[in-house]
Formats: C-alpha cells, structure tokens, sequence
C-alpha cells in the first residue's frame, strides 16, 4: 500500500490531506446531528398552530421544547422572543435570524467538503498528466524499448487519478446528503414559521 501511495509522488499527500478533512467534516457532522436532530414529528406543526389559535402561547412553547431539533427550536426561540404588538416585517425577520442561527451547525464546513469533491479529481488529473509527461520524457531519453523505462510515470499516472475518485465521489455523495438534509430542515422551519405567523395577524 504504501509503494502504491510513493508511486503517485507529492500529489498523493495532498490528496491524503484532503481525505482527512473531508473525513473530519463529515464526522463532526454526523456526531451534531445524532445529538441535536431528533426525529420530527408530524403532528408537531398541527399542535403548534391549535395551540397559537388558542392564544395558548406557553403551551405553544412546552410542546416546542418536546421537538428536540432545530425545528422545535427555532419555533421555541421565536415564541418566546416575538413582540405580538410587532409588525409582520419584525417576525419574518425573527423567524429568518433564528433559522439562520440554527442552521449554522448543520451548514458550518460542510463548503470544504464541496470544494474538495470538485478539486480532487483535478489533482488526481493533473498527477495523470504529469506522469504521462515524465513518461514520455523518458521514451524520448532512452526510445521506447524497454517498458520498464516508462512504467514508473505511466503507474503515478494512474494512482494520482484513481486516489483523486477515491477522495471525490465519497466527498460528492456526503455533501449532498448533507445539503439535502439542511434544506429539509430550512424548508420545514418556513412552513411552520409561515403558518404561525399567518395565525398571529389574523
């Protein structure tokens, strides 16, 4: 394995690098959301919505503490903070500020995951150029008729393309579960919080 990895030369450390970050990412993501998003109930936006039409604010509030996630908690936070005597401008910016605060955890790195899906197979394909180059080189040197001559640049080649799907297509399926997973939760929040306050200023 690690004749493999020397094989593919100084881009291979910066592919390994890149591993590990997207590795650590997507971990610290994982352990967020395994503690703070718990299953969403379904019938959470109905009892919410009864509730606020029964001026039944506190309640509205306890059964938003039941909601371990950030649905539950965006709705918590802005029960409790809304001004009823507000206009309708003041709570949809509110809503947006505590969605946005708690979105941060889902959303904070999860931009270098997308870069590097995007950037590795760059590296990996300009290791397969350089390699194809250095092989070339040495046909050029000592003609073509000894294989051995060509195969240590032909080999980088391949390694630094191969390593560089490795980290790619992982770092490509993560990051888009883990966007579609925030915007889920983006969007369930503006549904709720849309219906609140359409209840609020009727």
């Amino acid at each position: 394995m690690y004749k493999i990895f020397a094989n593919g030369g100084p881009l291979m450390w910066i592919l390994f690098t890149m591993s590990i970050i997207v590795t650590s990412v997507v971990i610290e993501k994982l352990i967020y959301m395994f503690k703070t998003e718990k299953k969403y109930h379904r019938n959470f936006k109905k009892n919410i919505i009864e509730l606020i039409s029964n001026n039944e604010i506190s309640l509205a509030i306890s059964e938003s503490e039941n909601e371990k996630n950030a649905i539950g908690r965006t709705i918590k936070e802005f029960l409790i903070r809304m001004d009823i005597k507000g206009d309708i401008h003041h709570f949809e910016k509110l809503a947006r500020e505590i969605e946005y605060k708690e979105l941060e955890g889902i959303e904070r790195h999860l931009h270098l995951i997308g870069i590097i899906s995007v950037v590795s197979p760059m590296i990996g394909l300009l290791g397969t150029v350089t390699g194809m180059i250095e092989a070339f080189n040495q046909m050029a040197i000592h003609g073509a008729g000894d294989p051995n001559l060509v195969a240590g640049g032909i080999s980088k080649a391949l390694v630094t393309t191969a390593a560089g799907l490795i980290v790619a297509i992982p770092s490509m399926i993560m990051y888009n579960l883990l966007t579609t997973k925030a915007n889920q939760i983006s969007e369930e929040i503006d549904k709720i919080t849309t219906s609140v306050l359409n209840v609020i200023w009727r």
